[in-house]
């Protein structure tokens, strides 16, 4: 048999190609996180909300987002309380990785003969997860009230007339960022001062492209949206 056709498989409706001589190189899988990443990850963020963001309406949840306020929503005056439960750290790092978005961070481990592999060397995530949510039959009896009222509707007005996406929030993990130099990375003297020297320029490579703390607390860096957009025209 061609040794090609013995390096595909499927894995969950994707075809991959692993291991093939002379192949073209594999594409780091997307990384999943649980719903879409706001960046820059922040705190005042809350379910049953209705927020924009500036651009075309999606529900692509691989793209980060900035969430704009739109309409707020008081959960108590519908009689909806929010479930939480704690959950496992998000790698923040592999997900900025798979999305192409360290090539400057990764060309600098190469300039100094280092692996261009960051999470070999380096942990960016989220810790002390908490996941809070609504169930989409608690959002849809919010948003088909609080939508409507004149304030809300104007401003979705608006948004739609600007074709930006509004979004309604039914989830968020909340937790701490935390970045960190990897102790086990099996580097010799020589490579760990070299890690060392190029370590600013990676953080700014990465605060630079999420906007980030990197010591935040309390932050929403996930949110999972029912997309609203059409609704506005209707």
């Amino acid at each position: 048999m061609d040794t090609r056709f013995k390096c595909l498989f499927v894995l969950a409706g994707t075809t991959f190609l692993s291991g093939c001589p002379g192949g073209p190189p594999s594409e780091p899988p997307i990384q999943q996180i649980g719903g879409r990443e706001l960046r820059p990850p922040r705190a005042g963020i809350e379910v049953g909300s209705l927020y924009y963001v500036r651009e075309t309406p999606t529900n692509d949840l691989r793209r980060p987002a900035n969430l704009e306020r739109l309409c707020d929503v008081n959960l108590a005056r519908y009689n909806v309380s929010s479930s939480s439960a704690k959950v496992s750290d998000i790698d923040l790092l592999g997900k900025l990785d798979a999305d192409g978005s360290l090539n400057v961070a990764k060309q600098a481990l190469i300039n100094v003969g280092l692996s261009a592999q960051l999470s070999r060397y380096y942990e960016y995530k989220l810790v002390n997860v908490v996941q809070t949510d609504i169930s989409f039959e608690d959002a849809q009896r919010i948003f088909k009230d609080r939508a409507f009222r004149g304030d809300c509707t104007s401003w979705r007005g608006n948004i739609a007339g600007q074709n930006w996406g509004q979004y309604q929030i039914t989830a968020i993990k909340t937790g701490d960022i935390q970045f960190s130099r990897k102790s086990d990375s099996g580097l010799n003297a020589d490579l760990s001062a070299k890690l060392k020297t190029i370590e600013p320029g990676i953080k700014a490579s990465i605060k630079n492209e999420t906007k980030a703390d990197f010591s935040g607390k309390g932050v929403v860096a996930v949110f999972t949206p029912i997309l609203r957009s059409e609704a506005a025209r209707r």
